[in-house]
């Protein structure tokens, strides 16, 4: 039977040890940053929940008239609003769980274990999943919302399989 055989893509140093890729760096670094910023929206979204509760109340009581299209958008930002309030607690425990299995597996790529890989995507996809079953869809309900609650990161999960190669351990 032939082996399988996978070449080294990585770069090395002077003393045998292996550098970083500048990508995989540029990712993890990111990473990194994500994960400090995602934890403190996590730490304080109770917080935010209520005061963007709060200016929808303060915006449909104004007196000023707003289209049907707005009305119905302010609608659906509430109702997924109270709905993640209601379900706050798993969601934030959820969301930490995520940035820990993120940070952990961008921890291990930057030492070229492919685990880490995989660690990163349960982390990156966990809370995606879950906040569809506890809260549904509606909390995708703007592009930006999109964006940010998936695009991010399903970009990412794109990039780091890009950099899959360098990951030899």
């Amino acid at each position: 039977m032939d082996e399988i055989k996978t070449t080294d893509l990585n770069e090395y140093d002077d003393q045998g040890k292996a550098k970083l890729p500048t990508g995989l760096n540029v990712l993890t670094i990111l990473t990194f940053v994500g994960c400090a910023f995602w934890g403190l929206v996590t730490i304080f979204a109770p917080m935010l929940y209520k005061f963007a509760l709060t200016k929808i109340e303060e915006a449909k009581n104004s007196g000023k008239e707003f289209s049907s299209k707005e009305l119905e958008s302010m609608a659906k930002s509430k109702e997924a609003m109270e709905s993640a309030v209601q379900n706050m607690v798993p969601m934030m425990v959820i969301g930490i769980v995520g940035i820990v299995l993120c940070l952990i597996g961008a921890i291990w790529m930057r030492k070229f274990k492919k685990d880490g890989y995989w660690m990163y995507v349960a982390g990156e996809l966990a809370p995606i999943v879950a906040g569809i079953f506890i809260i549904g869809t509606s909390q995708y309900n703007a592009i930006s919302s999109i964006l940010l609650g998936i695009g991010i990161p399903v970009l990412f999960v794109i990039l780091y399989t890009l950099q899959r190669k360098y990951l030899t351990k």
